[in-house]
């Protein structure tokens, strides 16, 4: 995960610039995203998503950017409950060339197995949901109205074509990796990550101590699963649980005694993305 750091300092550092030429020069286009076409909980046909873009001569403050952006999901009643800021982001360029990556590694895993084989049809569902997704860089910086309005380094100039999600809150949570149901389940009060899991049926060559919840506003977090490790930890809606692959009670070992089966590159590639998936 160290390799995130420096292009999220780069990102963050472009953000936060004030440069008055700059300002002055450059064209800022963001796109409302509310996320709604994709949320399976609200049944909404994604062909009547109204897709509402902002116009900039110049780079504009983030509480600019939140005041506009709400005024128009209100005019156009592109969201019936109010906004779920936990989940709100601004993300830039797409990750396209990450994403086709990623899924040539799982193909290629993949091919490994006979089509038999529990692990083949859990990577051929990781699979399709990740080429069902979209994935763009994530901006390291924490939306909310009522900050940007108080709080000037919750108030960056921002400047380019972003996309701006503002979705309601989620009523699901994902479970993917090496599991038998891959998809949304219902999001539920104080219910433990193991408890989601097993609702997915896990598959023998899965971790069993641990488990990867990237929660809304894209924090990684490692979640024990295990009966002798069981502490609680929270699942905010709209999170997604990442059970990883290993290569099961006959894996062979490195020299250092990890797990050798060729897994490791595949799920710390999808943690990473799944760190930027858009709604």
């Amino acid at each position: 995960m160290k390799s995130l750091l420096t292009p999220l300092l780069l990102l963050s550092f472009s953000l936060l610039a004030t440069s008055a030429t700059y300002a002055e020069t450059a064209n800022t286009t963001v796109q409302i995203h509310t996320g709604q076409a994709l949320d399976q909980s609200q049944g909404l046909d994604q062909s009547k998503h109204k897709q509402i873009t902002l116009y900039y001569k110049s780079a504009v403050r983030t509480e600019q950017v939140l005041k506009d952006a709400q005024l128009q999901i209100a005019k156009h009643a592109l969201l019936t409950t109010p906004i779920y800021w936990l989940q709100a982001a601004i993300f830039t360029h797409p990750l396209e060339k990450e994403k086709s990556a990623l899924l040539a590694l799982i193909a290629e895993k993949q091919s490994e197995f006979d089509q038999g084989d529990e692990r083949y049809a859990a990577l051929a569902r990781l699979h399709q949901f990740i080429a069902s997704s979209h994935f763009a860089k994530r901006a390291p910086l924490k939306l909310d109205y009522d900050q940007a309005r108080i709080t000037s380094s919750a108030n960056p100039l921002l400047s380019g074509e972003l996309t701006l999600q503002l979705p309601a809150r989620s009523q699901q949570v994902w479970v993917l990796g090496a599991v038998k149901e891959v998809g949304a389940v219902k999001w539920q009060q104080r219910q433990s990550t193991a408890k989601y899991l097993n609702q997915a049926e896990t598959i023998s060559a899965a971790e069993n101590d641990t488990a990867i919840v990237i929660q809304p506003d894209g924090k990684m977090e490692t979640h024990p699963i295990a009966y002798w490790n069981d502490r609680h930890h929270d699942v905010a809606p709209g999170a997604i649980i990442y059970l990883p692959f290993t290569g099961g009670r006959l894996a062979p070992l490195d020299n250092l005694g990890f797990d050798a089966s060729g897994f490791n590159e595949i799920n710390q590639a999808v943690v990473s993305l799944l760190r930027e998936r858009v709604l």
